[in-house]
């Protein structure tokens, strides 16, 4: 990552097993500009990290996206379960872990963010009101803690942050290079959808991806 001292082997990781009920169809699937909005995820993460995998339920139903696709192999369902299988499949030391409803990724905040990941074994950020460990970077020690959470039924990637030594970045910590903190905005609904096409006609050109 240019600009960035990174001591790490890094990966990325795409978590696209939503079946996507509130929107009528798989979200990774729909159209957004002259891709779609896990291609635009896929157009940011490429360039920048060592592999990229998507984990999904149904690997037949995504189309070929010059990345490898696993699928999920626990029978529940939830992001801690595409989480584990994304870990396990990865030789990396931390993985940015990420939804494929997120078109406006900023590379300047992922490189922010693999900076700060000496003393933790999770680094999230808390923006817009909230914690965001679908946009976090997750250590390869986070493993091991996660099938045992699985494996107790709990599929909520919250349960893993409190089982492990979390940093958090705050807004503060990237409003220099991304002043409307677009790198943390997802399409969980039809109106998020509409919204985000909305911004995507305003942008100029490769502002999706910038």
């Amino acid at each position: 990552m240019e600009g960035v001292l990174i001591t790490h082997v890094l990966d990325a990781l795409v978590l696209a097993g939503g079946e996507g009920k509130r929107m009528g169809s798989p979200k990774a699937l729909l159209p957004f500009g002259n891709t779609t909005l896990i291609g635009a995820v896929l157009r940011v993460l490429r360039p920048i990290f060592r592999k990229v995998l998507v984990v999904c339920r149904d690997p037949a139903g995504l189309p070929r996206l010059g990345v490898d696709v696993l699928m999920d192999d626990r029978p529940q369902r939830g992001p801690l379960v595409g989480l584990a299988r994304g870990l396990a499949a990865s030789d990396a030391s931390w993985c940015f872990a990420v939804g494929c409803d997120m078109p406006f990724l900023r590379l300047a905040v992922i490189q922010r963010m693999a900076g700060r990941l000496e003393g933790c074994d999770i680094l999230v950020p808390h923006v817009m009101g909230r914690l965001q460990p679908l946009h976090a970077f997750y250590s390869r020690s986070c493993l091991a803690p996660a099938r045992v959470l699985l494996d107790e039924g709990e599929t909520s990637l919250q349960a893993l942050l409190d089982r492990c030594r979390v940093r958090t970045m705050t807004a503060g910590d990237f409003l220099d290079v991304d002043t409307r903190l677009m790198s943390f905005l997802d399409v969980d609904t039809a109106e998020d959808y509409e919204r985000a096409q909305g911004l995507l006609d305003k942008a100029p050109d490769g502002e999706v991806a910038s």
